[in-house]
């Protein structure tokens, strides 16, 4: 498995004990600690530090900053880049000339023993590099500004400071702690990286499973108090294990066990930590994490020193109720009056499969609301009508298609019509579909809600309306587009002849009306994810941070375009055709009485996700596998999940969740810009090609290779690279 600058590492897997926080020491919990004495600057971090207080509040993210990676003492120059609106390669385009024009002169100075002769601008080189000219040649870097978003974090953080040191202070820890934000998100509830760690503490899958629910219904990552509730946990966790402050800090972006190798080798000087320890995943993220957020710190506290016309949030009293059934979002939206992008406006861990209709709100699930809003929600849970509340969820209706399987045949299988699979599924005139691909199957309420819309007599013409182009922004809908426009939901969708109401996506143009047009605004109705799903042919293994491609003599494919691209004119049959992962088969074990199946290991899945789709213990697992406890598994393994608790139906349905949750959050915040072709290069490795190119990841790289066993590709052998960039 690659790894990202964002990711952290699935450490608690061999630390299972430690689930809890209950565990730490009584004495930690009882003693507060100085932050003034706990976060004082090491000796040897200064200049770290002093950077990254500039970057936070001096330069704006419309700058870029070239500078020294190893020494952040030495900056060579800012570059303006004219707006924050340009694209990647654009502003890349504008750095990489500068780091060109300093990289030579280095290059020349590491070649001349004398300063006579040298240009005022090389002079000025000279004497901040000093030395090792041709080191620096190669560690020149470029850092964007951050002073603006760091502003808005400061603002937004007004919403849930309070409440976050309150959590900080009861455990026990440094409430200086609840700064770290700042460093992840910018208190951005909705921030998300390609390597899938989300909201504002930036938790991955792997690590926020083990605090909170991260499903495919409820994403408790995503609300700012609940995951507080779990970066206290887990920073306190960090600090048992190590009994320092920056070590413990750094291991929320390295992983604990990166940072107990690193204190075993070298100690618990942070400095002397920065500059001897050697990891391929201690890159320049981790070594500047901590020197981040004490800088953070700094300006956080002084922020009226660095900014001007504060405007922070003030935080707004909530009023709860716990449900105690499976509740629709329709039920909560007619009886309480809210609309569906309000209930998730106050309940960012609810996914879209619950705010679109296609599953409910789970039983348990703690639902807020502004006090003002709506008050006494126990009283108002009490009303809705029985027939209302239901007793499980509504369960995820795809289907892998088979070998010999036709649109006709699946349609009569489930009950529904072709028309209707081709709609959900948005299939061709030629009915192709593709053996592994997953088909989303139409739901009965989902169905019968998009008849109603449909007949659903407008009272207005469209063929006088004048019309102007819009292009459709992330988190859009028709409901707000429309009232953006002054129309609404049906004129909008008969304007550009929109059938599926759920089916418009960033970057789109729609028609809109020029003018205001006086008209009854229907119900909202919510934008759902795109349609992804999970992958077949898995067969790279899983750990791939030392993983080297073998070498074997190569051609380069006939494919291959003389610029190394491909059109974007192709990316939508590439994005059409991401497979499913390998269905369970099975075979009658001679040595267990129990129905067991046969599973392919796909990316990102774990012994104890097999634990909890199947309901056995991970011992049990092992015993079936007979993988002793230092085995783990690889991507691609044929692995044995015994079927006694649960059908073999109920556990595709979980790992086919699990898989469209990581795809459709990577997707609903990611796009692809365009694919390169390039030649695999001697000794290259999976984790450099993914990081080099804006953190891929693997899963992704993969289904563009699907033909290829990427396990072992050859040098000079062609492969396909997404190149990725958030959605505008």
């Amino acid at each position: 498995m690659f790894f990202n600058i964002k990711i952290r590492f699935c450490f608690v897997l061999a630390l299972g004990f430690l689930f809890s926080a209950d565990l730490v020491d009584a004495k930690l919990s009882k003693q507060p600690f100085i932050d003034s004495e706990v976060f004082k600057v090491p000796r040897g971090l200064e200049a770290r530090v002093n950077f990254w207080k500039d970057v936070y509040s001096k330069y704006p993210m419309s700058q870029a900053i070239v500078h020294d990676s190893n020494d952040l003492s030495i900056v060579y120059e800012v570059v303006d880049l004219g707006s924050t609106k340009l694209s990647r390669r654009a502003r890349d385009r504008k750095t990489d000339r500068v780091k060109a024009k300093y990289r030579a002169i280095l290059r020349k100075l590491s070649k001349s023993k004398l300063t006579s002769g040298l240009s005022s601008e090389e002079l000025r080189v000279y004497r901040m590099v000093k030395s090792n000219f041709k080191k620096a040649a190669r560690s020149i870097r470029v850092q964007i500004g951050q002073s603006d978003r760091f502003k808005r974090g400061i603002e937004r953080s007004g919403l849930y400071m309070d409440e976050i040191r309150r959590i900080f202070r009861n455990q026990g820890l440094p409430e200086a702690l609840s700064f770290l934000p700042h460093v992840e998100s910018s208190f951005y509830i909705g921030a998300y990286s390609s390597a899938g760690a989300a909201g504002i503490w930036q938790f991955t899958r792997g690590t926020g499973r083990l605090f909170m629910k991260v499903g495919y219904d409820v994403d408790e990552r995503r609300d700012p108090i609940l995951s507080s509730h779990a970066a206290a946990k887990l920073l306190k966790l960090n600090y048992k294990t190590l009994k320092n402050w920056p070590l413990a800090i750094t291991a929320y972006n390295h992983g604990l066990n990166g940072m107990r190798r690193a204190q075993r080798k070298v100690g618990n000087d942070m400095a002397k930590v920065i500059d001897k320890y050697r990891s391929r995943s201690f890159g320049f993220a981790s070594k500047n994490f901590f020197a981040e957020f004490l800088a953070a710190v700094h300006v956080a506290q002084n922020k009226e020193k660095y900014f001007t016309n504060l405007n922070i949030a003030k935080p707004f009293k909530k009023s709860t109720v716990r449900f105690d059934d499976y509740i629709h979002i329709d039920t909560i939206s007619k009886n309480w009056k809210l609309s569906n992008e309000e209930i998730a406006e106050y309940n960012p861990s609810l996914r879209n499969p619950v705010i679109s209709g296609e599953k409910r709100i789970p039983m348990g699930y703690v639902f807020q609301v502004p006090a003002k809003r709506l008050s006494s929600l126990a009283a108002l849970y009490n009303r809705i009508p029985p027939h209302e509340k239901f007793p499980g969820q509504v369960r995820s209706q795809w289907h892998t298609v088979r070998r010999g399987q036709t649109l006709s045949g699946i349609a009569v299988k489930y009950g529904t019509t072709v028309k209707k699979l081709k709609l959900y599924n948005s299939i061709g005139r030629r009915n192709q579909i593709y053996v592994g691909q997953v088909l989303t199957l139409p739901g009965k309420g989902r169905a019968a809600r998009e008849r109603s819309w449909r007949k659903a007599k407008p009272a207005f013409s469209i063929s006088n309306v004048q019309t102007v182009k819009y292009r459709v922004r992330k988190k859009d809908n028709l409901t707000k587009i429309a009232r953006r426009f002054g129309s609404n939901v049906h004129q909008l969708a008969r304007l550009n002849g929109i059938r599926d109401m759920n089916s418009l996506r960033p970057g789109q143009w729609l028609k809109v009306p020029s003018g205001k047009i006086s008209s009854t605004i229907q119900k909202p109705v919510t934008k759902t994810e795109p349609v992804v799903v999970a992958m077949a042919k898995p067969v790279v293994k899983a750990k791939t941070e030392n993983f080297s491609l073998k070498v074997k003599p190569g051609r380069q494919s006939a494919s291959q375009s003389k610029s190394g691209q491909i059109k974007l004119a192709n990316l939508d049959l590439l994005n059409q055709k991401r497979p499913a992962f390998r269905p369970v088969s099975f075979k009658t074990s001679s040595k267990h009485e129990s129905h067991v199946g046969w599973i392919t290991v796909d990316f990102d899945e774990t012994l104890s996700h097999y634990s909890e789709w199947a309901k056995v213990s991970i011992r049990s697992l092992r015993r079936h596998n007979k993988m002793s406890r230092r085995k783990s598994l690889s991507v691609s393994d044929k692995f044995v999940v015994p079927f006694d608790r649960v059908s073999a139906d109920s556990f595709e349905e979980k790992r086919q969740e699990y898989h469209k949750a990581i795809q459709e959050d990577f997707f609903n915040n990611y796009e692809i810009k365009k694919l390169i072709v390039r030649n695999i290069k001697k000794g290259e490795t999976l984790w450099e090609i993914c990081n080099d190119n804006n953190s891929v990841p693997l899963w992704l790289l993969s289904s563009y290779n699907s033909e290829k066993d990427i396990h072992s590709l050859s040098v000079g052998e062609p492969i396909v690279i997404p190149l990725i960039a958030p959605n505008a």
